[in-house]
């Protein structure tokens, strides 16, 4: 990936903007790190080239690009300079930005984001329906198919409705730039779709509501008959209080979500995973799960083979456990970019929309379940019988080996 710098302060005035809940200023802070990220790309760019060494690209971030990828970026880019731009974006078809830019930003994204990665998401383009297995045992019978048996066997599956939403972000860029050529703006959008992809994918995946074509996020309950609100969506799954990840609490956690929604086993260790924020993982499950073993080294002990993922899509004290191979991401991208007409920059600048296809949504509504980390306590295990003892207090007192004498 392209390496960012001033983007890295840009994007801290997001962040505040955020908080204040100031929509002009979540604006003009955008707006502000588009043109970081902008700049950062073009200083990129501009060093590899006075380089002139053509592995100078490749190694900052730039890509060799194909003879479709130039043609589709220098038409964007003739776009982008001419008076009329909306006009001259009509004229390129609505598929024409090439599948290889889109799939490029899904491997860095799954290199870079763990969440992405451990849900695996699907690159498609028109992708309407979606055809789930429940994970239960496979059903077989001897003897004759009769009506009921087969009925047994395809309520295995179902077919959930997965039309693609629009997941669309804003770049700006000044007519200057354009003159650097189809390599920079390759790198430019990209860069952009890397941003924007990553933290609307993981929001959706974590919290998304269900409507306004949001995907419905792992937090949601989506058990069947759920009542769903036409403001606010899939309500929240209420959250259970964990105090202990010993093998007694944690076991039935895992257990909770190892069979479907009528009870049903799952099959496969379903690729389990403890979302948190960073700051809750530090504070809450670091502590909870880490031991210092008699040899002096740290360990985390997880009962049951659990990867801990950060994401800033959660708050402080929450979590959630989830079979993330249980969660369909779908991405498409027919559109690609397209003129903007939302966003009103001085003359010597250019806004233009990058507009994604996606959607997603778990199996079931045992894929996950919420957690309240409130009180969440560091690791602590019974030493002869009723003192309870830290991990690190185990390890201070357990004596040193005495070396055997020759």
């Amino acid at each position: 990936m392209i390496k960012l710098n001033q983007a890295k302060n840009a994007a801290a005035a997001i962040v505040q903007a955020v908080r204040d809940g100031d929509e002009k200023a979540q604006e003009a802070a955008f707006a502000g790190f588009m043109e970081a990220v902008a700049a950062d790309v073009a200083a990129q760019f501009e060093a590899a080239q006075a380089s002139n060494d053509t592995r100078a690209l490749a190694d900052r971030g730039f890509r060799q690009l194909t003879g479709e990828e130039t043609a589709y970026y220098q038409k964007v880019i003739e776009a982008l300079k001419s008076s009329n731009p909306k006009q001259a974006f009509d004229s390129i078809p609505d598929d024409a930005m090439p599948t290889t830019i889109f799939e490029d930003v899904m491997r860095d994204l799954e290199q870079e984001r763990p969440l992405l990665a451990a849900v695996k998401p699907v690159y498609t383009k028109y992708l309407t329906e979606w055809v789930l297995n429940d994970h239960t045992a496979q059903r077989f019978a001897w003897g004759e198919i009769t009506d009921a048996i087969t009925k047994e066997i395809t309520s295995a599956f179902k077919v959930v409705s997965v039309k693609q939403s629009k997941l669309s972000a804003f770049a700006v860029v000044s007519r200057g730039m354009l003159d650097l050529g189809p390599v920079f703006l390759d790198g430019y959008v990209r860069t952009c779709l890397f941003e924007a992809w990553g933290d609307g994918m993981e929001y959706g995946i974590v919290a998304g509501t269900g409507i306004n074509n949001e995907p419905i996020g792992l937090r949601k309950d989506i058990h069947e008959g759920v009542s769903i609100d036409t403001s606010t969506g899939y309500p929240d799954k209420t959250a259970v209080p964990v105090t202990d990840f010993l093998p007694a609490s944690y076991g039935p956690l895992v257990a909770s979500i190892a069979v479907n929604e009528q009870g049903k086993r799952k099959r496969g260790s379903g690729n389990l995973c403890l979302l948190t924020n960073a700051n809750t993982y530090l504070t809450k499950v670091m502590p909870a799960i880490r031991m210092l073993t008699s040899s002096g080294e740290y360990s985390d002990a997880f009962p049951v083979a659990t990867k801990p993922i950060e994401t800033e899509a959660l708050a402080d004290n929450e979590g959630i456990l989830a079979r993330l191979d249980e969660y369909g991401l779908f991405v498409g991208g027919d559109r690609g970019i397209d003129s903007s007409d939302e966003v009103k920059f001085i003359e010597d600048q250019r806004a233009f929309k990058l507009v994604t296809y996606a959607n997603g949504r778990a199996v079931d509504n045992t894929s996950a379940i919420l957690l309240d980390l409130t009180n969440l306590a560091p690791l602590a295990f019974p030493v002869q019988g009723s003192v309870t003892t830290t991990a690190a207090e185990a390890a201070a007192e357990t004596p040193a080996e005495t070396p055997a004498e020759g």
